[in-house]
């Protein structure tokens, strides 16, 4: 049927047969989809339950994490002040330890520059003495040369030869 300008008229009928072709297919799709539907929304909901647990803990791990950086940056300038109070007595040991070595080192290079400059002494007086000997032989020499004279040295040879000759 048709009314005025060629538009087709709806009836009951033409609401009727769809829905009775719905309804079955509902029905079926009821019937045999149920369960995998079932299944498919309680996986779901256990992995939405699951996701959710594990974004707890993640809140709760980033919250203990966050709360322990806050304490770590508030610990900052005792741990800075703790470090330096460690650095600089660790320094003062050091450079006592430093000094102890420079004290003993000075001490035994005196005492190694006191024997030596007494070796050096000693071997400048027996030095000196050799020098001063042979000089003064030198100079004996020469004066007796000067001082005696042939008869002196006539006579010395006859006492020599007399003592040499009652010794025996």
């Amino acid at each position: 049927m048709t009314e005025h300008g060629g538009h087709p008229v709806t009836g009951i009928g033409d609401l009727l047969w769809p829905a009775a072709n719905f309804v079955p297919f509902a029905a079926l799709l009821v019937y045999y989809l149920r369960g995998p539907v079932r299944e498919f929304f309680r996986t779901r909901s256990t992995r939405i339950r699951d996701a959710l647990e594990a974004g707890q803990q993640a809140r709760r791990a980033a919250e203990k994490l966050r709360a322990e950086l806050e304490q770590e940056v508030r610990n900052l300038p005792a741990l800075r002040d703790r470090l330096r109070a460690s650095l600089r007595a660790t320094a003062e040991h050091e450079a006592e330890v430093l000094l102890a070595a420079g004290r003993e080192a000075a001490l035994r290079i005196r005492e190694d520059a006191k024997l030596v400059g007494a070796q050096e002494v000693s071997a400048a007086r027996q030095a000196l003495r050799d020098e001063v000997i042979e000089e003064v032989v030198r100079q004996s020499v020469a004066l007796l040369r000067d001082a005696i004279r042939p008869e002196d040295q006539e006579r010395f040879v006859r006492e020599f030869v007399t003592t040499a000759g009652a010794a025996r």
